[in-house]
């Protein structure tokens, strides 16, 4: 530790060694940040043991936390394990969904195949039943038909010619063999009615717009004729006033006539010379034309009615 030159390196150290310790104490003596301020040693003390007993309140519960962290590590594992299988299920359901839409798809085009073949062996069959004749052919309800000659098959029944006449038989009236040779469908016959009565409405808004032009036609046709004999009426009027005028003119032309008539007939008799007179004959004219007149203004008045 010592040489003949002084000291020894070590010495050295142990002496700063001792400095230090004596510097801090001093500084722990001196500084009253480290003594407490204000504060005394008890409160300080007191302070002091609360913070250890919260310290030592820390560590207990780190001791328990510690103590639960293998279970708590075990649900943890459990948990994660739960959440793959969830995944996994949840890929599984999404799977399984994309399998059950893609199995509606195909059933969906199976049933609509499946359908278009029933089409297709409806139409031959009603189509091939066409002529074919049956001795009888008795209905569900008991109605029997004889010498039946099948006319036509369609979605609602069959059309047919027998001894009686002509029917057309529902299917639901047919018998059983029968419904099921032809293959009816209670859907298919809805849809073939719906369509019958719509082609029916279409035909009676037809007959209702003719008949109701028609009449427009013959309401104008009557207007046309009646403007037409109003027309007539009015020059028939005419005509026969005109009738009138003439016959009144020829009644005075005769009424001047039988007045010559007269004077001459009296100059002859003043004269002692004999004259036949013409005043009788003149006269039945005159009456005639005037029976004429009158008839005349009673065809004017009943024409004139008529207006």
């Amino acid at each position: 530790m010592s040489s003949g030159r002084g000291p020894g390196v070590i010495g050295t150290v142990m002496a700063l060694i001792v400095l230090l310790g004596f510097g801090l104490l001093f500084m722990f003596a001196t500084d009253e940040g480290f003594q407490g301020g204000d504060q005394s040693i008890e409160s300080l003390i007191a302070h002091q043991a609360k913070d250890i007993e919260f310290s030592k309140g820390t560590i207990e519960n780190g001791r328990q936390l510690l103590g639960d962290a293998p279970e708590r590590i075990k649900k943890a594992k459990e948990l994660s394990r739960l959440k793959r299988g969830s995944l996994a299920l949840q890929e599984r359901v999404v799977a399984l969904e994309r399998d059950i839409e893609s199995g509606k798809a195909e059933a969906v085009l199976s049933n609509k195949a499946f359908e278009d073949y029933k089409d297709q062996y409806r139409a031959y069959v009603r189509g091939k039943a066409k002529g074919e004749t049956l001795d009888t052919l008795e209905t569900r309800s008991g109605v029997i038909y004889k010498n039946v000659s099948i006319r036509e098959v369609t979605a609602v029944g069959i059309q047919i010619r027998h001894d009686d006449g002509h029917k057309r038989i529902a299917f639901e009236e047919l018998p059983e063999a029968m419904r099921d040779h032809f293959q009816f469908d209670p859907s298919q016959k809805a849809a073939a009615v719906a369509s019958e009565q719509a082609k029916w409405n279409e035909h009676e808004a037809a007959v209702a717009v003719a008949g109701d032009l028609a009449d427009k036609e013959m309401a104008r046709q009557k207007e046309k004729e009646a403007g037409l004999a109003k027309e007539r009426t009015i020059r028939d009027i005419a005509i026969k006033q005109a009738q009138i005028s003439s016959l009144h003119q020829e009644i005075g032309n005769l009424e001047q006539e039988a007045d010559r008539a007269e004077a001459q007939a009296s100059s002859a008799r003043a004269a002692g010379r004999i004259h036949i007179s013409r005043s009788s004959s003149i006269s039945g004219d005159v009456r005639t034309k005037q029976n004429r007149i009158a008839v005349l203004h009673s065809e004017i008045r009943q024409m004139e009615s008529r207006l």
